[in-house]
């Protein structure tokens, strides 16, 4: 089977590349790998709307179920690309199906860095990422009084407010002196520690948990770097992510930060794109390579480099916005 456009990946970028593509190409056959159980959907409201019950479930979709057949879109879903033959542009998914292609669009996206701790394979130790956690971590709500979050990120800070909200104790533990440590100065930063305690929310500065131990019950021990201990029922682990470059580099792309590619969204090889989260793509009003993560850029950038593939031939110039 052969298809003129392939899009592994089924984030927010891969939506907006399929609306790019068709704004110059109304017929070109699309097909669309996710490794999700679910179509293109919006992150952001996991962490806020999603807990406070202002969003349901059939709101985070990015476009109806009938967009993708009115589009002429074939969608795969819990699929995995495991392997992709860059000079014959065949690639093969874990089913051992393969596609030839004449363009693929690579929108794997980030995945969370893991806890380097001993133990830390434990159930107890979740990340948060998507769907299918926010609906793990929901669904276990009701037997769960105490959850400790290690990391000092955005995710981390909004999971601690929400679950806090919803009546849990939290404890947060993060590796410098205040969360969001490479943004936030440190009168700010100290700021919103205080904010947290004056929710009740219990914070712990310069530690991370190094050990974790099942005890039974529901409950799980956590030993920390300067050797305190601490009982949870969940341990949340928001570290910061990484570019989920793996497919890129055993094709022979160039990668770095991210996969590398140029203002359209080029990668080092001819017929491979990428865009969004994974993309290391030159910034051109700071004149420097970048990899940007945040809903704002992926959509932009996807339908920009979607519209390439079919020939646009426009330069990414968008200032990505973060909020």
């Amino acid at each position: 089977m052969h298809y003129r456009y392939v899009i592994v990946g089924g984030g927010l970028a891969a939506a907006a590349a399929i609306e790019g593509i068709r704004s110059q190409d109304a017929d070109g056959s699309i097909l669309l790998f996710s490794r999700e159980n679910h179509l293109p959907y919006r992150r952001t409201p996991l962490t806020k709307e999603m807990w406070a019950g202002s969003m349901k479930l059939e709101d985070l979709a990015v476009h109806p179920e009938g967009f993708y057949e009115a589009h002429k879109v074939d969608v795969r879903l819990r699929r995995e690309i495991v392997e992709m033959d860059s000079e014959h542009k065949i690639l093969w998914d874990d089913r051992g199906d393969s596609v030839g292609f004449d363009h693929a669009l690579i929108v794997t996206g980030c995945r969370p860095r893991r806890l380097q701790a001993q133990g830390a394979d434990s159930p107890s130790v979740r990340y948060f990422r998507a769907l299918e956690d926010f609906l793990a971590l929901e669904q276990s709500m009701d037997h769960i009084q105490h959850v400790t979050t290690v990391g000092g990120g955005f995710v981390a800070l909004e999971l601690a407010a929400t679950l806090r909200a919803r009546g849990k104790e939290v404890t947060m533990i993060f590796p410098e002196e205040w969360p969001l440590h490479r943004i936030l100065p440190r009168e700010l930063g100290l700021a919103v520690v205080d904010y947290l305690r004056s929710m009740d929310i219990e914070t712990v500065s310069g530690e991370t948990i190094v050990e974790v131990i099942e005890e039974g019950n529901g409950i799980v021990r956590g030993r920390t770097y300067g050797g305190n201990t601490l009982a949870t029922q969940v341990i949340l682990v928001d570290q910061g992510s990484e570019a989920q470059v793996d497919l890129a580099e055993a094709a022979n792309l160039d990668t770095d930060d991210g996969i590398v590619v140029d203002e359209y969204g080029r990668c080092s090889r001819p017929g491979f794109w990428a865009a969004g989260d994974v993309a290391e793509f030159p910034y051109l009003a700071l004149g420097q390579l970048e990899r940007v993560e945040g809903a704002e850029h992926a959509e932009k950038h996807g339908f920009c480099v979607g519209a390439n593939m079919a020939g646009a031939g426009t330069p990414y110039t968008h200032l990505p916005l973060k909020w």
